[in-house]
């Protein structure tokens, strides 16, 4: 779904209303579906407008909150993993995927894909030549199927010697092999769900974002840099995180 703001295009998904995530904001700010969705609305073509990056300068949530006519709305974006802080003012989480040109161009390609195989499943197979047998039919499927084989074996080979991409979030989660090591790549941004847990366990969204920071940091740059872990173990080593940055500096929680 896309809209169009004083001329330019902005990407906003037509199952946004049933987001669970907006109903959490809906429960948040005390408000309704149509309020939260309106207000995502402004902050995003805001957005478009005013940043290349996501990055908005001078923007605050308290700001915000007086933009959309929402009490809390933008410390509640922050605790969904929408918004982030930034030194200069609020940064637009994954804000190249979803606006502008290059997520237009997406959108495009995507939904001309999907066409695409929609009409493919539906035209017919090329009836059989009136000379086919039995007999002559058998041994061509059988080649077939060798083909098919050694392609399958081929790839898998290809497979085994290609290294998984770095781990980037949500951004390439789900396609690395659950078995596959893998390394933290330079971008990687908290996962969600890993966002979640460390909420479960009292952390506030501020504090949570710090400590994601961090983790990436160290495990780039610093002296964690090169360790090779499955998903599994990668979430695993942020619930370590968490506990060891709790156990040497306590903070605040919330109720």
């Amino acid at each position: 779904m896309g809209l169009r703001v004083a001329g330019d295009w902005i990407k906003m998904r037509g199952n946004l209303w049933d987001d669970p995530r907006v109903s959490r904001l809906v429960d948040m700010t005390d408000s309704s579906e149509a309020a939260v969705i309106g207000a995502l609305y402004w902050l995003w073509a805001t957005a478009d407008q005013h940043t290349e990056d996501g990055i908005m300068p001078g923007l605050t949530t308290k700001a915000i909150d007086r933009k959309t006519g929402l009490q809390g709305f933008g410390n509640a974006l922050i605790v969904i993993g929408w918004l982030a802080d930034h030194p200069d003012g609020v940064r637009i989480i994954k804000f190249e995927e979803h606006n502008g040109a290059s997520a237009k161009s997406r959108c495009q390609t995507a939904k001309r894909v999907s066409t695409h195989k929609a009409n493919a499943k539906v035209t017919q197979a090329p009836l059989p030549e009136q000379h086919d047998t039995v007999t002559t039919a058998l041994p061509r499927e059988e080649k077939r199927r060798e083909e098919k084989d050694s392609k399958t074996d081929s790839e898998s080979a290809q497979a085994q010697t290609s290294p998984p991409p770095a781990f980037r979030g949500e951004v390439n989660e789900a396609e690395i092999h659950p078995k596959a090591k893998v390394l933290i790549a330079a971008d990687w941004e908290l996962p969600e769900g890993w966002g979640v847990d460390a909420e479960n366990l009292g952390w506030p969204a501020n504090d949570i974002l710090r400590e994601a920071e961090k983790f990436r940091q160290f495990y780039t740059v610093g002296k964690g840099g090169g360790t090779r872990r499955g998903l599994k173990g990668w979430r695993q080593s942020w619930s370590n995180w968490l506990s060891n940055a709790e156990k040497f500096a306590p903070i605040r929680r919330v109720s």
